[in-house]
């Protein structure tokens, strides 16, 4: 593994653990056992790494919706993976996730990004409900302004899971995973079609 991979690697590890605010480069050089010097050769400011770090889940990010548009038919387990695979996501990079206003706050050109993200990913959004519509996944019987506001569900949730988890139950891992799946799950049942109500239950 290069040193600036390495970096990143140590990076994400520590902000994890600690949040960005206790973590310097000089706390991420100690860790990897290489002189500060050696780190800015790479990375000239701890902001560069904090957004490397969050290009790397926003583009992890896309590949995954990327790869669902291509489903055809997108069924409820593929539904029900798709989010599995995207709270993972979540919880690899979960500091950018705890802290965001502060990070959007403290690094301008996350906060332009992150806009422009939602603006794409909310037209990604709605591509997937048409085929999950035609489907016979998901109700095709509700107005336009209902499907609005479940793409504003799904970035509320997705976005702020891990701080609603921080401050209620706690859960590390594969149970955060498991229960915020349930979550999601529930908050998309009213959306779909009575079979497939049906099928979820089963």
């Amino acid at each position: 593994m290069d040193t600036r991979t390495t970096i990143l690697k140590t990076a994400l590890e520590l902000y994890n653990s600690q949040g960005v605010n206790a973590i310097t480069s000089r706390h991420i050089a100690a860790k990897m056992g290489i002189s500060p010097g050696n780190l800015h050769y790479h990375f000239r400011q701890t902001d560069e790494i904090i957004k490397t770090l969050y290009e790397y889940l926003a583009a992890d990010f896309d590949t995954l919706v990327s790869e669902l548009e291509l489903v055809n038919p997108v069924t409820l387990n593929i539904l029900s993976d798709f989010s599995v695979r995207s709270l993972e996501l979540a919880y690899k990079y979960r500091f950018i996730f705890l802290h965001f206003v502060e990070i959007s706050l403290r690094v301008p050109s996350i906060r332009k990004d992150y806009y422009a993200l939602t603006q794409r990913r909310t037209t990604e959004f709605f591509t997937i409900f048409r085929q999950l519509k035609a489907d016979g996944v998901f109700r095709d019987d509700l107005p336009e302004s209902v499907w609005e506001m479940l793409v504003t569900q799904i970035f509320i949730v997705g976005d702020f899971w891990l701080s609603n988890n921080e401050l209620t139950g706690r859960l590390r891992g594969g149970n955060a995973i498991k229960h915020y799946s349930k979550v999601i799950a529930g908050m998309f049942y009213p959306y779909l079609t009575p079979s497939a109500q049906l099928r979820m239950m089963e």
